[in-house]
């Protein structure tokens, strides 16, 4: 209780600093030294994309054609206006010819990117959202052999794959992150990362339908239903997250009881049994000759190994189930999904402060490794939602496959 007044007080003052940042904003006081700070930053940037455009592309040669999947309405509809001043004059002075795409529904990404003709690169300018739907039309294609590099531009509100390749912030750190995307993507340094492979479990009688992909995690339980209520909040500011746990710790709206059964398989190197060969990769083009992380070239469908296919079931009741990739912190030495299943019961006061805890650091729960999983959920009396990368799903039994080193990203040259 002394915690949750100290938070009280903490939103009284954070409010007033709110008053106090709009009066300042207003007047453009506060704001003079970041812009500042952001010119000279993007002058920099100019001038060093500007070199690439000017010397190292052949005059005799075509401009290279980009494709760029931008979500006008991510991050509260700021990830256009973002783009247009920070991102798109640096690839334009690259020498790159961009075909902006802005989606303009839910799933559109998807139709976009499995359609898509005539490109070299495709650029994701959005969130997690929009990421996973376009790698899920990415590798819904059937010409595998024909499959582009992804670039990132972190304007999403969740960014958590463009965060991990290129650390950001707020303000002039923000400016920065989209900067460095950018700047990869002139570059042409990539790096290959997992991807899951969401397929439904179909009866008999039902139709299959197609799989979706992820990069980052799947999450379910009361932990995230919490975060996605935290916009209610609005109030608080930059508190706002702190404030959803503290008004709905107690409620049974939260989603206190994920039960079922899992089946998974061990990690695995590769094999046999796991890894299908793949088609060698010939592209016409030569501007993205870059490729310091390419994909061992090492014949996996000729190794054995005999405890790739079997199988462990465990029945779960708890009241947070987490699925991640190596691509957010997972530290597994070979790939492989991690696993968390938390506490199966927490007081009020103990899941605000492990709900507190969360929101700078991951939970110290030892997770379960697996290359396969078959998520088996109990009836639940209500609807339950689950989160992939931070889109919303009806939760429903589904068997998830790592693949390993399949999609080519731009990256910094240290990565």
């Amino acid at each position: 209780m002394e915690r949750i007044v100290k938070f009280a007080k903490v939103i009284r003052n954070n409010w007033k600093k709110s008053v106090v940042g709009v009066i300042a904003l207003y007047y453009g006081g506060a704001t003079l030294k970041e812009k500042y700070e952001i010119n000279v930053l993007m002058r920099a940037a100019c001038k060093e994309a500007a070199k690439y455009g000017d010397s190292l592309i052949p005059m005799e040669r075509n401009p290279t054609v980009i494709t760029v999947i931008l979500n006008p309405v991510a991050n509260k509809r700021k990830a256009k206006r973002d783009f247009e001043k920070y991102c798109e004059p640096l690839l334009h002075l690259a020498g790159l010819q961009m075909d902006v795409v802005q989606t303009t529904s839910e799933g559109n990404a998807k139709e976009i990117v499995e359609s898509l003709k005539g490109t070299e690169a495709i650029i994701v300018a959005g969130g997690d959202g929009t990421l996973s739907e376009t790698v899920t039309g990415l590798l819904r294609r059937n010409d595998e052999a024909n499959r582009f590099p992804l670039g990132i531009l972190p304007l999403g509100r969740t960014n958590s794959i463009g965060n991990t390749l290129f650390p950001g912030g707020d303000g002039v750190e923000k400016v920065k992150q989209l900067i460095d995307a950018s700047m990869a993507i002139i570059k042409g340094n990539t790096v290959w990362k997992d991807v899951m492979r969401i397929d439904p479990v179909v009866t008999e009688d039902e139709t299959p339908t197609r799989p979706i992909y992820a990069m980052a995690s799947i999450e379910w339980g009361a932990f995230r239903d919490t975060l996605a209520k935290r916009d209610k909040y609005w109030f608080c500011g930059s508190l706002r997250e702190y404030a959803a746990f503290i008004f709905n710790g107690y409620k049974n709206s939260l989603t206190w009881n994920c039960s079922g059964t899992i089946k998974y398989t061990p990690p695995c190197v590769g094999c046999s049994n796991c890894v299908a060969k793949r088609p060698e990769v010939k592209r016409k083009w030569t501007f993205f000759v870059s490729n310091t992380h390419a994909a061992q070239d090492i014949d996996k469908t000729k190794m054995v190994n005999p405890e790739c296919l079997m199988t462990q079931e465990i029945c779960f009741k708890t009241s947070d189930f987490n699925i991640k990739t190596q691509n957010v912190g997972n530290s597994h030495p070979i790939p492989a999904l991690s696993i968390i299943l938390g506490r199966n019961t927490y007081s009020y006061t103990e899941f605000v402060s492990e709900g507190w805890n969360r929101l700078s650091k991951s939970p110290n729960t030892e997770p379960i490794y697996a290359r396969t999983i078959e998520l088996l959920p109990k009836d639940a009396e209500r609807e339950v939602t689950i989160e992939i990368d931070k889109e919303e799903f009806d939760m429903k039994p589904v068997k998830i496959t790592l693949l390993p080193k399949i999609v080519k990203l731009f990256c910094n040259a240290s990565d």
